[in-house]
């Protein structure tokens, strides 16, 4: 004998309507996996914070912050020895400097462009 058809439609299996049924599938599994991710993240710890009201932790390895230091007296502590200003690769730092009536330098101007640093960190 033969195979008996429960169906007396044949199954449309044209590459049209094969297209059309992936696509859909796909489309709902990506839509309800997105769904689920977005989900997922509402519950989640924000990622970021108010920025100028909350600052974020630095790095200890940040190098970011140039800064003429004073002893509490109020008296620099840069002795004008132009170190920093040698050893700059991007010759950022400008030092000018005069002595002192006990024979020691101090600053008179200490400069540094900040659009030519690139944060090495030789100055420190």
């Amino acid at each position: 004998k033969g195979y008996k058809y429960v169906n007396n439609l044949e199954p449309a299996m044209d590459i049209t309507s094969l297209t059309n049924r992936a696509a859909q599938k796909i489309f709902w599994t990506e839509l309800l996996s997105g769904f689920g991710v977005t989900l997922a993240h509402i519950f989640k710890e924000p990622a970021t914070i108010n920025y100028p009201f909350e600052k974020g932790p630095l790095s200890p390895r940040f190098r970011g912050e140039h800064a003429l230091r004073r002893y509490p007296s109020g008296e620099e502590r840069c002795i004008a020895c132009k170190l920093c200003e040698a050893i700059c690769p991007a010759q950022a730092i400008t030092i000018e400097a005069e002595e002192r009536a006990d024979g020691s330098r101090r600053t008179t101007r200490y400069d540094i462009d900040m659009t030519k640093c690139i944060y090495c960190g030789f100055c420190q």
